[in-house]
């Protein structure tokens, strides 16, 4: 038979267990879910603007582009691009002339934040010199470098 000093010591184990990892995950980074959906907003209003200067400041050091094949489901995506180093610096320029006018409203369905990494989900609905979509779901992936959060 367990002593209630020994029941109460376990006790105390378990709950300091399961309760330091979240208080100590949390301190050390709290949620900045407006801090992530300003970066994705800027970067609509750079397309919006016709500014790659704005699109590129909210780009980290590595992009990458995928897209639904019109569809919700992930079996279905498809990647369109990765990019980095000097294609990236000089991507912006080139698909905001060649792509544009942009026209896009967005509503932002979810938002998720975890230590130096987000994610931001949105329904949205524009058009561009290529192509018009409507309540298109779209995943924006984000990473905090230099203390600043970027696509």
């Amino acid at each position: 038979m367990i002593s209630l000093p020994s029941m109460r010591r376990t006790l105390l184990c378990l709950v300091l267990a399961t309760a330091v990892p979240r208080v100590a995950g949390a301190a050390s980074a709290p949620p900045d879910s407006a801090a992530v959906v300003a970066v994705v907003e800027e970067y609509q209003e750079g397309l919006r603007r016709g500014a790659p200067d704005r699109v590129r400041a909210v780009l980290g050091s590595s992009f990458i582009m995928f897209n639904g094949a019109r569809s919700g489901d992930p079996k279905d995506w498809e990647v369109h691009m990765y990019l980095a180093g000097s294609e990236l610096d000089a991507w912006p320029g080139r698909f905001v002339a060649g792509s544009g006018p942009h026209e896009n409203s967005i509503r932002v369905v979810r938002v998720h934040v975890r230590r130096d990494a987000a994610l931001v989900v949105t329904e949205e609905t524009g058009r561009n010199r290529f192509r018009q979509w409507q309540e298109e779901l779209v995943t924006y992936l984000l990473g905090r470098e230099d203390g600043r959060w970027r696509i």
